[in-house]
C-alpha cells in the first residue's frame, strides 16, 4: 500500500493533566451540530462509555494481570458544546490514549449526534467514515 502526505491528519491533542494520587486525564472540547441533552442524561451516557483494559501478565511479562480503566466525564458547557474528560487512575497507557483519540469520538457521536469539531478541528480530522 502506498501512502502520501495527504493521508496524514494532525490532531490537536490536549495536554495530559497530572492529578492527585497518580491519576491523570485529557480534556477534549467537542462541538456538536445539534443541542446536547440535559446534564443528567449526559452523565448517564458518559458513564456507559467507561472502558476497561486488561494487560495480561503473559503478554507483558508482569507479575499479575493489570486492569486499566478509562472513565469518561462530560460537562455541557453550551447547548452544542461539551468538555469530555478521559480520566485514568494510573499513568496514561497507550490503550487509554488510543481509546481517547480514536474509539471514543465515534462512540460519542453514536450517542449524541454528529460532531462538528473536536479541539477546534473539523470532524474529518478525528473521525473517518471508513471502518
Amino acid at each position: 500500500m502506498k501512502y502520501d502526505v495527504s493521508q496524514i491528519k494532525l490532531r490537536n491533542i490536549p495536554d495530559l493533566e497530572q492529578l492527585e494520587h497518580g491519576k491523570c486525564c485529557r480534556t477534549y472540547v467537542y462541538c456538536f451540530i445539534k443541542p446536547l441533552p440535559e446534564q443528567n442524561v449526559i452523565d448517564q451516557i458518559a458513564n456507559s462509555l467507561e472502558k476497561k483494559f486488561i494487560c495480561s501478565k503473559e503478554v507483558y511479562e508482569i507479575p499479575e494481570d493489570v486492569e486499566i480503566c478509562a472513565s469518561i466525564f462530560m460537562e455541557r458547557s453550551q447547548d452544542e458544546e461539551a468538555r469530555v474528560r478521559v480520566l485514568t487512575d494510573q499513568p496514561e497507557e497507550v490503550c487509554v490514549y488510543i481509546f481517547g483519540i480514536h474509539t471514543l469520538p465515534r462512540k460519542i457521536e453514536e450517542r449524541f449526534g454528529i460532531i462538528q469539531s473536536i479541539q477546534g478541528q473539523q470532524r474529518e480530522s478525528w473521525i473517518t467514515d471508513r471502518q
